[in-house]
């Protein structure tokens, strides 16, 4: 399962990587280097309004990128 989160995390940071610069360096700031939201509105120069929304679709993808490898998948009791 933690293998499946990780692999989740590299394919959408590779997404943002190449086609939003921007969310993937959120991403670092905030979750390698443990910066505050504070800071990392500060250091990317952006608005609590942009760094909110860029925050939400970081997270989403990389949601539904767990998703397809079955992260939330939960088996039933027969």
């Amino acid at each position: 399962m933690e293998r499946s989160w990780c692999a989740a995390i590299e394919e959408g940071l590779a997404y943002y990587r190449q086609n939003d610069p921007l969310r993937a360096d959120l991403f670092e700031l905030r979750y390698v280097q443990h910066r505050t939201e504070d800071d990392v509105i500060n250091q990317l120069h952006i608005g609590r309004t942009t760094y909110q929304k860029a925050h939400q679709d970081l997270l989403s993808t990389i949601a539904v990128y767990a998703a397809e490898r079955g992260v939330f998948y939960r088996e039933t009791e027969s």
